[in-house]
Order: C-alpha cells, then structure tokens, then sequence
C-alpha cells in the first residue's frame, strides 16, 4: 500500500523521527537556567510561560509540517 493510500484511508502513523539530541552540557545549561528562572519569577507564573512557549513551539512546528506538505505537493504535481 502506497503512503497515498495509507494516508487517505487513515492508516497512515508517521514514526516519530528522533533528531540528534543536544550535547548534555548544553541540556544541563537549560536546565539550570529554567530552574534559576522559576525561582525568580516563581512557580506558577513560570508554568505560564512555559505552556506559553509550549503552545508558541507547537504552532511553528504546524507551520514547518503545512510548508512541508505543500513542497511535496507541488514537486509531486510538477512529476506529473
């Protein structure tokens, strides 16, 4: 079954792709910096910015995939 079809009869799940992950110093510098920011501003108004930031990521990340699919659509239509 082609990728088409699996898509069009709802059977299609992407495999989520794993990128590179960051080196763990760097991991480990967010971390401390986010730690150091919720004892600044407190708890709950960083768990504000952080849905906040969380729902910002998730929107770019749509609009990354919408651009994706429009590429593959428009090089598919070009093929034909």
């Amino acid at each position: 079954m082609s990728i088409l079809e699996e898509i069009y009869s709802s059977r299609y799940f992407p495999i989520e792709i794993i990128g590179p992950q960051l080196p763990r110093e760097l991991r480990e510098k967010q971390k401390n910096f986010y730690d150091e920011a919720e004892k600044a501003i407190g708890a709950d108004l960083f768990e504000k910015y952080w849905d906040e930031l969380c729902e910002a990521n998730r929107l770019e990340d749509y609009l990354i995939f919408r651009e994706g699919f429009r590429l593959g659509v428009s090089l598919t239509l070009e093929l034909l």
